[in-house]
């Protein structure tokens, strides 16, 4: 068996420097003993069989092995698949290896998002009825406990010792993707639970398609610990959703209905004030909301007020995001939100966004009405505290019923704050502004910026296709004219 450390590092030390040599047979008194004997990396190996069949088979398969171009164990002298078959490892096992494993490397968000995905795929890798728990059950034990609580080093509550007991016995072991017969089943098994939701009704395909993101990592993961020689999820034919992150032109609010909607902030409730410079720095900077509600005074370069004519520019020195998860995944498990580094960059990364005109005055406005929180916090709640995603998300439920028509608000517009951010990227697209320059400022690859707002670039190209018509036609009237007035001057000459 593969000799696994705590935290999953693998030991093993792997060549293809392998020697096969002629059985030595021994004659004892039961019989004959015919051992197979070779090296890897020149170290001897060797075992002992009693018939000559299984001894000449067993070599076979060695050398088979190793004309595949298998690597051999230097310590036990088995090449990968034979370590493979032998490994008694279950999925469960590999579970809790993988979430320890990649604890320390990333966010509270990142943590739920695997243990809710691994959760999942749990659910369709069990091996037993007999007693099993709930579903419900299953999936509270794993994400409360196996994959959050016991990273952070808690006792295992008495309501789940019986379902983790359970779990421990009860789910397959890896060798069992191996196999031709139940390898594709099980393959197909997680594909069809991760594309459902609870409640048996199909996810979003991106629901799905991070949720399978997720499985794929841990099945690279044992691979990469030569638990398992391929992807199971990869054997198998299966049709991936297409993703549906492309925004919408259709949902993204114009600047009128943003402005019903800042006003509606503005009349709503206690918190619904502070929320109006959050708003106006998610539209027209595109900031995402974990990365707004991160902002502090350092972060904020405005234009003096004495020399600002309404045409003048600030900027946002970006470098950090609050990130809101159960306390179980984060690390300090007083706050349920987490300083992270910038989305995609790396923790040294600064990322300048210019503070518009239109921005500056609200945020001017924000500033004189609330100053700065704890901390020196721009945004703050309406007690100092924190904003979270999930009180700016229920202020905006709100906000959008006041200021939103029947007729759009049937049609899905503008269904999170976060469509103020699109509206924001979407009118940079419109500008003709260097997509290279957009995806900095909004923190994207241009891959993906021009992946997530291909619509809205098709609906540029529309625009600009009028613009270019207009242009020619006026070239047109313009040639006619000339060519009339040449006209006219060549009959008084005449």
């Amino acid at each position: 068996m593969a000799r696994l450390p705590h935290g999953g590092e693998c030991l093993m030390r792997w060549s293809r420097k392998v020697t096969f040599w002629d059985h030595e047979i021994t004659k004892r008194k039961k019989g004959k003993t015919y051992t197979v004997r070779w090296t890897v990396d020149g170290e001897r190996h060797r075992a002992p069989f009693h018939g000559k069949t299984a001894a000449d088979a067993y070599k076979s398969e060695l050398v088979v092995a190793f004309g595949n171009g298998e690597k051999f164990d230097v310590d036990s002298g088995l090449p990968q698949s034979k370590l493979t078959e032998q490994n008694p490892m279950t999925w469960y096992q590999l579970t809790l290896q993988y979430t320890e494993a990649r604890w320390a490397e990333i966010g509270g968000r990142q943590r739920q998002s695997i243990a809710e995905g691994l959760s999942e795929a749990t659910l369709a890798l069990l091996t037993s009825t007999k007693q099993r728990p709930t579903d419900d059950e299953l999936r509270a034990a794993l994400r409360q406990w196996a994959f959050g609580e016991r990273i952070q080093g808690d006792a295992l509550p008495e309501q789940h010792k019986a379902t983790i007991a359970w779990l421990e016995e009860n789910t397959v072991k890896l060798s069992a993707f191996e196999d031709e017969q139940t390898g594709p089943a099980l393959a197909r098994g997680i594909l069809e639970r991760l594309s459902r939701k609870q409640n048996g009704k199909a996810a979003s395909a991106n629901y799905a398609n991070r949720r399978r993101t997720t499985v794929h990592t841990i099945f690279k993961y044992a691979m990469e610990l030569h638990l398992m020689r391929v992807n199971p999820l990869k054997t198998v034919s299966w049709k991936r959703e297409q993703s549906d992150d492309t925004v919408d032109p259709a949902v993204v609010p114009n600047q009128e209905q943003i402005e019903r909607l800042l006003t509606a902030a503005a009349e709503h409730s206690e918190i619904g004030p502070r929320l109006v410079a959050v708003f106006a720095t998610m539209r027209f900077a595109g900031l995402r909301p974990e990365e707004a509600i991160a902002v502090e005074r350092d972060n904020v370069d405005l234009p003096p007020e004495d020399e600002d004519d309404g045409k003048q520019f600030g900027e946002f020195r970006l470098h950090r995001a609050d990130s809101h998860a159960p306390t179980r995944f984060n690390d300090d498990r007083s706050k349920r939100r987490s300083r992270r580094r910038l989305k995609h960059r790396s923790e040294k990364t600064v990322r300048p966004v210019p503070i518009e005109p239109r921005l500056v005055v609200y945020l001017r406005e924000h500033i004189r009405k609330f100053g700065y929180g704890p901390g020196d916090r721009l945004f703050v709640g309406s007690r100092h505290g924190v904003l979270s995603p999930d009180r700016i998300n229920k202020a905006w439920r709100q906000i959008r019923a006041d200021a939103l028509t029947a007729a759009e608000l049937k049609r899905g517009l503008a269904p999170t704050p976060y469509s103020l951010r699109h509206a924001c990227v979407s009118g940079w697209l419109a500008a003709n502004i260097d997509p290279a320059q957009i995806a900095e400022w909004a923190g994207h690859s241009i891959e993906t910026l021009l992946r997530v707002y291909a619509k809205c670039i098709d609906g540029n190209a529309k625009r600009a296709k009028r613009r270019l018509l207009q242009a020619l036609a006026e070239e047109e009237a313009e040639r006619k004219e000339q060519g009339e007035s040449a006209g006219e001057g060549g009959g008084e000459a005449g």
